[in-house]
């Protein structure tokens, strides 16, 4: 069981990580090959406010925040980039991730989304019975902060990862980390990834319930 509450906290960890960019690629953030970000408000984590019209109008501020040459910071609520996660950047949540949910509070960040263990890749062999012993949908939910961390870009810090109810100890959250590419980095905590800074964002964190986006 140990290696099956791994896995789907990495399918939470992989939605982390493609949260404001790194696997958007061309289709948010067209040219840039690398990005971080992640969503609070009650209103803003409104299943009625996640809609497909919303990403697209998520993207067009993206859009004009890259071609602007006056504005310094592009602000994201939670349900844009809720909207934008489910609706316009297809073939990046792992397969067996439905439904993921954003929620942003001060500084603070919490994901939430339903996995099929059944459709997950690489689904460990639990010796024939995982039928009999997870269910269809597990609810998995990751929190933590998106901070700045100094010239290099920002940092995803974690705080809780949970899978079922049950929470993951966080001396797993190393090992975790390390399987989706972490390296060490001078002042980096080990339960923290850097998202490394590029050429048009400098770095990105949470503020007030709300996606900051800081221009290089």
């Amino acid at each position: 069981m140990k290696r099956f509450a791994t896995r789907l906290a990495l399918a939470v960890l992989f939605v982390l990580a493609a949260y404001a960019g790194w696997k958007w690629g061309d289709v948010v953030f067209p040219r840039l090959e690398t990005a971080i970000g992640i969503g609070d408000t009650e209103e803003s984590a409104a299943p009625e406010l996640v809609t497909p019209e919303a990403a697209d109008l998520a993207r067009e501020k993206i859009e004009a925040f890259r071609e602007s040459e006056d504005a310094l910071e592009l602000r994201l609520k939670a349900f844009e980039v809720s909207s934008l996660l489910r609706y316009s950047v297809p073939g990046v949540l792992p397969r067996g991730v439905v439904e993921p949910t954003v929620k942003m509070d001060g500084d603070r960040i919490e994901l939430m989304a339903g996995v099929i263990p059944s459709a997950l890749p690489e689904f460990p062999d639990l010796g024939g019975i995982t039928g009999a012993i997870v269910p269809d949908t597990v609810s998995v939910s990751a929190s933590g902060s998106l901070l700045p961390f100094g010239e290099q870009g920002s940092m995803l810090l974690l705080s809780e990862i949970v899978v079922g109810g049950i929470p993951i100890p966080s001396s797993a959250f190393p090992e975790i980390l390390a399987a989706l590419g972490r390296k060490d980095e001078q002042g980096l905590p080990a339960s923290a990834i850097l998202a490394p800074a590029f050429k048009e964002i400098r770095s990105a964190y949470i503020e007030g319930g709300e996606l900051v986006l800081v221009r290089a």
